[in-house]
């Protein structure tokens, strides 16, 4: 999957990354040997669904909206 965009809150899950803009296509080494399902994409956060039905999410985590207690830079299950 390539991912690119603002970044300033983990919300594309290519994870440590010094950059807040990323403005040319990075491949995120998370989805290898991964099937995406489907992609929904807020201001600051992300959910993906996998072709198995798992549910990653990744982002800002301000009000709870990635399913679980902390913030994340690379996608984490949705709990």
């Amino acid at each position: 999957m390539l991912c690119w965009g603002n970044a300033s809150y983990g919300q594309l899950g290519l994870g440590g990354i010094d950059e807040e803009i990323v403005l040319e296509p990075r491949r995120s080494d998370f989805f290898v040997n991964k099937k995406v399902r489907d992609v929904g994409c807020g201001l600051r956060h992300t959910v993906f669904v996998l072709d198995d039905g798992t549910v990653y999410t990744c982002g800002c985590n301000d009000l709870g909206q990635l399913g679980h207690e902390k913030s994340r830079k690379k996608p984490g299950p949705h709990i």
